[in-house]
């Protein structure tokens, strides 16, 4: 899909250069050590799985305790997932995906909501992409509003972000006036994901859409729920009332041998139904 991709291309050269902006000059190899830190501990966590056929992690309070309450580890976890975007085939896709047929599509004026915003890259994407647009974001970890908060610093476009640490289930105030969500990779993390489609859902104008995406039969140290099949992700949305408008799932090109389980990323855009 990215295959002479000039939106693509110029999305992933913002967001390196947004990581020097960021963190200085010794940045990209900083970066670059905690992305292969990160894919060899999936890659591990993926053959762990293939061998017991099930994830390792099971709780989020274990999670927690072994992970997002760990700044330090989460910065350099984070700082690894960042360039998944634009080192990972597969994520490459779903991030051509989200500028091609998400964010273009959004209102110039757009007020997004984005739950679990992480390294913080995907909003502001939006952000850059719309130069009046705004956006609010909350995230459990610590580490992860410091880092965005760098990131939206370096991309000039802090003043149009507020990020807040605190449970996207719980704390933030969905009240029907979004003109846009995202929210990516958060559902495989929750053991019950069902709440998250309604906050998402609670938090859109009627006609407004969501961008989200998920793993199937992807292991990694945090993923709690496990689904095997697209279609459990579209009626995880659909049990929450939206409306599935658009679906990509892709995989890396490179699996374990006689793999049981292929890793898969799913993008959906999803819209809060308009009233008859």
């Amino acid at each position: 899909m990215v295959s002479g991709n000039g939106s693509f291309a110029a999305a992933a050269e913002r967001q390196l250069e947004w990581l020097v902006a960021g963190f200085g000059a010794d940045a990209i190899p900083r970066a670059v050590d905690a992305f292969v830190r990160f894919s060899n501990d999936v890659n591990m966590h993926q053959a762990r799985y293939e061998d017991r056929g099930a994830y390792e992690s099971k709780t989020y309070a274990e999670v927690w305790d072994q992970q997002y309450s760990q700044k330090d580890l989460m910065s350099d976890y984070l700082l690894g997932v960042y360039l998944t975007n634009v080192l990972w085939s597969h994520h490459m896709d779903i991030t051509a995906f989200y500028l091609q047929r998400f964010v273009r599509q959004l209102p110039a004026d757009a007020s997004l909501l984005e739950f679990a915003f992480g390294h913080g890259g995907w909003g502001i994407q939006a952000l850059a992409a719309h130069p009046q647009a705004t956006l609010r974001g909350f995230d459990i970890s610590p580490a992860a509003r410091s880092l965005a908060e760098t990131f939206a610093k370096a991309a000039g476009v802090s003043e149009r972000a507020q990020y807040a640490q605190g449970d996207a289930l719980a704390d933030c105030v969905p009240d029907a006036s979004m003109d846009g969500a995202v929210c990516c990779f958060l559902v495989e993390h929750l053991e019950t994901p069902d709440r998250l489609a309604e906050r998402v859902a609670q938090a859109l104008k009627p006609g407004a859409r969501a961008f989200l995406t998920g793993a199937l039969t992807a292991a990694q140290v945090d993923h709690i729920y496990e689904y095997r099949h697209e279609s459990e992700l579209v009626a995880w949305c659909e049990r929450a009332g939206l409306r599935v408008l658009e679906t990509l799932s892709v995989n890396p090109k490179r699996v374990l041998r006689k793999a049981r389980f292929v890793p898969r990323s799913m993008a959906l855009i999803v819209e809060r139904p308009t009233p008859v």
